[in-house]
């Protein structure tokens, strides 16, 4: 039996397994759609079956599709990627005076601003609220100087998102459609949540109080102002794919039809900024957009996207020309991940997915230099010693402590993840860096950084 033949049955039970709700997967392979299949509900309440017309969110997967719109426009010379966002937006502010001057659409598209990014505040509903949130951001505080780390940092999207409004003279909505959307046929993709009513729409499903249980989110998006980062867009595995497609080939639709010129292409997947070792997914760095990956020697470049109990996945390997994509509701999305895109590229491409990294039950990590508060926009991750072991408490700002602490398990003396028996919750990797004295100054947690406050 064929992988193609296979695949319905392997993503049915393999969505059993890990508890995920639905979910949607499509492959291109040499140009052409190699197979989709489509596996589990809509939504837990309702039942609907996933069909590949089914439309799921894909967070921030949407940033590559913001970064070809901002490509699109350096191609028309409408747009400097090294000229400062204030040239464009000359009301721009964040808390930093001198960043607000120096940072640059470039260092906006590969997150190394060091603008601490998570802004997700109520923006409102209209055509303004990219505007808006960008207008509120004015107190958002760096983590650290221009160019010398990488950190995730939703709003600099947001920012592009505005400046692609200025310049198009139409809202960032109208833009993706018309530039993006309608350019590629792809008929099934929408980022105005009115437009959901005209499709079979997939809900993302939260964990409930009780282990292992899912439900169905009350709260169907993120701050509708992070659209451009990925709050809104939704569309189908097989839309996505068009996309996909179109940076495989150069930049051209399925009629040939130029979108974004080939030298664009290649530069939004050109390294821009290197990320640390044991990066999740082993990502190597990050281009103009794309999250740049090492599987094993192989080049590979692609997004994930999480919204509210939505998780998306896009991986393209140009050597074997092939994409695929994958859109989930919930559950246990990344062992999915794991379990499914290590058959299809194993299958196709010989390549193997790398694994999570393992700890080591026999290196000996001396925690007390470790111990201390890291802090961003959101939270305070305070570590502390315990019987020579170091354990965490997340604490949200604004609040004084966390009832729940958190045992880690070191990989090397730099990294460790934790050890509460999730698995979900294990899979969060925490990377101490930039030492002082033996004191790291910053800790990233994924891909966001904190930093030391105490």
């Amino acid at each position: 039996m064929s992988l193609k033949d296979e695949l319905p049955g392997l993503l049915r039970r393999a969505i059993k397994k890990h508890q995920v709700p639905g979910a949607s997967l499509a492959i291109v392979r040499n140009g052409r759609t190699y197979a989709t299949a489509a596996a589990g509900v809509t939504s837990l309440t309702t039942k609907v079956p996933v069909t590949d017309d089914t439309v799921f969110q894909i967070g921030s997967i949407t940033k590559p599709h913001t970064a070809t719109l901002v490509m699109q426009l350096a191609d028309e010379g409408l747009l400097d990627l090294d000229t400062p966002v204030q040239h464009y937006l000359p009301k721009f502010r964040v808390a930093d005076l001198d960043v607000s001057r120096k940072v640059t659409p470039r260092h906006l598209l590969s997150h190394q601003s060091g603008i601490d990014g998570d802004f997700f505040v109520d923006a409102g509903r209209g055509d303004d609220n990219v505007q808006r949130i960008v207008e509120m951001a004015t107190m958002v505080p760096n983590l650290f100087p221009i160019g010398a780390k990488l950190s995730y940092c939703n709003l600099g999207y947001a920012v592009l998102g505005r400046i692609i409004e200025v310049l198009t003279g139409k809202s960032w909505d109208m833009a993706l459609q018309e530039r993006i959307f309608d350019s590629l046929g792809m008929d099934h993709a929408f980022s105005q949540p009115e437009q959901a009513i005209r499709f079979s729409c997939a809900i993302g499903h939260v964990q409930s109080r009780k282990k292992d249980t899912w439900h169905a989110s009350k709260i169907p998006y993120l701050s509708l102002g992070q659209k451009a980062a990925g709050a809104t867009p939704s569309m189908t595995a097989t839309n996505l794919l068009k996309f996909a497609a179109m940076h495989m080939n150069g930049g051209k639709n399925e009629q040939g039809e130029k979108i974004l010129n080939a030298g664009s292409v290649k530069a939004m997947q050109r390294r821009q900024i290197r990320a640390l070792k044991h990066t999740p997914f082993d990502i190597t760095g990050w281009g103009l957009g794309w999250m740049l990956m090492d599987w094993n020697g192989h080049k590979l470049y692609g997004h994930d996207g999480n919204t509210i109990g939505q998780s998306a996945f896009l991986r393209i390997l140009p050597e074997k020309n092939l994409a695929v994509a994958m859109l989930t509701n919930g559950g246990d999305t990344r062992g999915l991940f794991y379990e499914i895109y290590g058959k299809v590229f194993e299958s196709l491409a010989r390549v193997s997915v790398p694994g999570d990294p393992e700890f080591d039950p026999d290196l000996k990590v001396n925690v007390a230099p470790l111990a201390g508060r890291y802090q961003n926009l959101n939270e305070v991750l305070d570590f502390s010693e315990s019987k020579q072991q170091l354990q965490l408490a997340v604490i949200p700002n604004g609040a004084r402590s966390s009832n729940n602490t958190l045992k880690m398990a070191f990989i090397d003396k730099h990294t460790a993840h934790l050890a509460t028996g999730d698995k979900m919750t294990d899979r969060m990797l925490i990377k101490f860096s930039d030492y002082v004295d033996d004191t790291p100054q910053y800790v990233a947690l994924g891909l966001r950084q904190y930093k030391r406050i105490a």
